[in-house]
């Protein structure tokens, strides 16, 4: 750096002139980012102007910051002083670089996805940022601050003269920050360095361990209740239930006050003809961690539920409705195994999961965006493919959808097409300025909720043609609100629309109480039991309860709100909604308005303090419900205290791919027991790694049990049923065990699937050629002379 030449020393002692100049360098140019960062904002159409009072607080909040840094500095740099001033110049120089690169990064994630960063904010970072763009923002912001901090430098060489004469220096950087810390600090004006260390700091002592005497502090007796089957004409039979739950579809889009209102326009005309709730809230900020809780009103565990270590015991939608007799099944154009979705589906004993392996040829991928990636198959290739399954229904069913259009990078068919759509609706609609702005500057996330919605009309377009539709409830949501659009307080990432269509609607109404994703499970089981005789359990343990009500707040209500890794920092009870350190009053319209009453914050912080105990404590210790009330054993045992040893010395981290080139290797070398037990483990891991299954398959019938064998790999084709080498497994188990005559069945479907792989074509005529010899040799046994060549056909 080339202002660490401009040191100068006298009598060795001297030098803090030139680090009074560093520490106001620094505090320039984070004022220079703030700066950055509401033209950026303006021009996208979420700020009115530049100049405003917000920018102003941002000077203020990073003159604390620069001060806290700075005093703390000084006591490094005075250990340099007398010695080695240059070498602790340097040094403080170097660290004020570094906190202003870090602060441009998490600036520019805010300016792209309006979101502070907190604790667990390196998965949340990764998780909505490629390497790629993040290496490109790193060199961008390390070449600009320096510049940046080297010039301001150099033109602060003046000021020393006037501090000199004020209070010493440490005095006045102390006031500084004091003076801030009773400032209201809002996400748009903090520094975000110091809310990140901050919330860091706070979760580093925050035990959150449960003292309380409660073996079950969730569990409770089961007490039947309903107020939602008063709503509908229920018929006889059972109905069915069919969830869609639309990544990132915040409340802003659907209803009578919705802002964006025009780029939904199905889903729109849908809720206004269903129940709708306008005061509905997601109780997370990610779609892995929004679905147990809307299908089993689940706690979250520190990063989302199905993240969890080991398996828990609880009860959830698939699972009671299993037990009654339901088929269930769930719907994804992505890869399951992402976040361990998977796992949760597999202990759920899910009849049916249809993820991207499930897709044959005659499906097209998603585009890939800039590292080469694609998420899989878009919203309508979904569709298609629950389509082309359809089949006479025996069971009632409950089918659940998660789509994955409308996610970011919003990589939709046609998207062309659908920007056009996003231009047709600007010029009609006659939006102001300043949403105008921001719809132009999203407009592939507004393009691919057009085609999201479109898609949903053609689904509900092909399930009105079956005859189970006039008794079908649709509980269409959002996973969360999406992050990409500025949010109007701090509630708002966790708005998002709920509605249940359904021809047995009695009449639309708007429904009044504030609700989240944990009451709707409970809802529906109640009125279940109640109208169905569902059998439920004796002991439950869901954290929501109903979703009707005449007032929009119950004061005996809780909502536990989880933002992302180990993120449970807000928390509403009754009308009142805490927010980090901030206690705010909610309206009718759940607009939050901040109060000031310590004593009140005080108790709420200790209902979350609770929550936050018992939801760490009843995931860690599979304590959710007594296991006599659990409804499935787990599928797979996990391994002993010595085969895990032995796991961990030939396998490290979270790469089953690679563990199952291990397990692999392991059986082609001979040792097939090393290699069905590391199956075992990575199944148990990732029950979606049909690779693994399918090398399980094999080695049962190497070792000649080729019973299992076949259980496994017919339990196989059926999940997968448009992946080749299952199919090929199989056609080998068969041929080996003189099973050749099940082929003409596999054959059917093979073709039923479209699968034109040679590799199967030769296989089968093996088969059939099989067939023939056992058919030509029986004959013979039985007298009948060999059969001529005449008679032989081919398959």
């Amino acid at each position: 750096m080339g202002f660490t030449g401009q040191i100068k020393v006298k009598n060795g002692k001297t030098g803090l002139k030139e680090y009074i100049q560093l520490a106001l360098a620094f505090f320039l140019t984070l004022s220079l980012l703030s700066l950055y960062q509401n033209v950026r904002l303006f021009s996208e159409g979420v700020l009115d102007g530049i100049f405003t009072k917000s920018l102003f607080l941002s000077f203020l909040h990073h003159s604390g910051f620069a001060s806290l840094v700075a005093l703390i500095g000084v006591v490094v740099f005075n250990l340099y002083r007398k010695s080695k001033p240059e070498k602790g110049f340097r040094l403080m120089g170097y660290a004020f670089w570094v906190l202003l690169v870090i602060e441009g990064l998490l600036m520019e994630f805010y300016l792209q996805h309006y979101e502070i960063l907190e604790s667990g904010f390196w998965g949340r970072y990764f998780t909505l940022t490629s390497l790629g763009n993040f290496m490109l923002l790193l060199l961008a912001y390390t070449i600009a601050s320096a510049i940046w901090f080297h010039l301001f430098y150099r033109l602060t060489s003046s000021v020393y003269r006037a501090i000199s004469r004020m209070y010493p220096f440490t005095i006045i950087l102390l006031s500084l920050f004091l003076a801030t810390l009773a400032t209201n600090k809002k996400p748009v004006n903090e520094n975000k360095t110091q809310h990140l260390l901050a919330a860091v700091i706070n979760e580093a002592f925050s035990w959150d361990e449960y003292e309380g005497e409660e073996e079950y502090p969730l569990s409770r007796p089961f007490v039947p209740l309903d107020g939602l089957g008063d709503y509908f004409n229920l018929l006889g039979e059972k109905p069915n239930l069919v969830f869609i739950v639309v990544d990132g579809l915040g409340a802003e889009f659907i209803g009578h006050n919705a802002i964006y209102e025009g780029f939904t326009p199905f889903l729109n005309s849908l809720a206004h003809n269903s129940l709708f709730w306008p005061n509905h809230l997601s109780n997370t900020g990610e779609s892995h961690a929004a679905l147990p809780t809307i299908l089993g009103s689940l706690p979250f565990g520190e990063n989302g539920f199905t993240k969890l270590e080991n398996p828990v015991n609880r009860h959830t939608l698939f699972g009671v409705l299993k037990k009654s007799g339901y088929h269930t099944s769930f719907y994804y154009g992505g890869n399951t195994a992402l976040h361990q979705l998977d796992r949760f589906l597999f202990e759920e004993h899910v009849d049916l999961v249809v993820d991207q392996k499930n897709f044959g040829d005659n499906f097209t991928r998603q585009e890939e965006d800039r590292a080469g990636i694609s998420l899989g198959y878009p919203d309508k290739e979904l569709f298609r493919n629950w389509a082309s399954m359809q089949k006479p229904a025996a069971k009632p069913r409950i089918e659940v959808f998660l789509n994955l259009s409308s996610q970011s990078p919003y990589l939709i068919p046609e998207s062309l097409k659908y920007q056009s759509r996003v231009d047709e609706i600007l010029k009609k609609e006659k939006f102001p300025d300043q949403i105008a702005r921001r719809i132009r500057k999203s407009k592939s996330l507004f393009a691919s909720l057009l085609y999201t919605d479109e898609a949903i009309k053609e689904l509900i377009r092909n399930y009105s043609r079956l005859p189970e539709y006039q008794r079908t409830l649709f509980v269409i949501t959002g996973s969360h609100n999406v992050t990409e659009l500025p949010g109007a307080d701090e509630l708002n990432r966790y708005r998002v629309p709920l509605f249940i269509y359904s021809p047995m609607v009695r009449e639309p109404k708007t429904m009044k109480p504030l609700v989240s994703h944990a009451d709707i499970a409970p809802a529906l089981l109640q009125m279940l039991h109640k109208h169905y005789a569902v059998k439920l359990p004796e002991q439950v343990s869901w954290l929501g309860n109903q979703l009707t009500g005449n007032r929009v707040f119950d004061a005996e209500k809780t909502v536990p709100l989880y933002r992302y890794g180990k993120g449970i920092k807000d928390f509403i009870s009754g009308r009142y909604f805490l927010s980090g350190n901030k206690l705010f009053s909610l309206d009718g319209a759940l607009r939050p308005i901040q109060v000031k009453d310590g004593e009140l914050k005080d108790s709420i912080r200790e209902k979350l303090d609770y929550f936050r105990s018992v939801n760490k404590y009843v995931t860690r210790e599979n304590k959710l419900i007594p296991e006599a009330y659990c409804l499935f054993a787990n599928k797979i045992d996990p391994p002993s205290a010595e085969e895990q040893v032995w796991i961990n010395s030939v396998f490290h981290g979270k790469d089953y791919d690679n563990a199952y080139e291990t397990a692999r290797d392991l059986a082609l070398d001979g040792d097939r027991e090393r290699a069905l037990l590391l199956c075992r483990y990575i199944l148990n891991k990732v029950p979606g790694h049909v690779d693994t299954e399918v090398l399980m398959g094999r080695v049962y019938g190497w070792q000649g049990q080729y019973s299992k064998a076949v259980e496994l790999l017919e339990r196989t084709v059926q999940k997968y049923p448009v992946y080749t080498d299952a199919y090929s497994a199989l056609l080998d188990i068969y041929f080996w065990s003189g099973q050749n005559n099940k082929v003409p069945l596999l054959e059917r479907q093979i073709e039923l699937h479209g699968l034109k792989s040679t590799q199967l074509k030769i296989k089968i005529k093996r088969a059939y050629n099989r067939l023939k010899e056992q058919s030509g040799l029986r004959a013979m046994i039985e007298g009948n002379g060999p059969v001529s060549q005449n008679d032989k056909t081919e398959p």
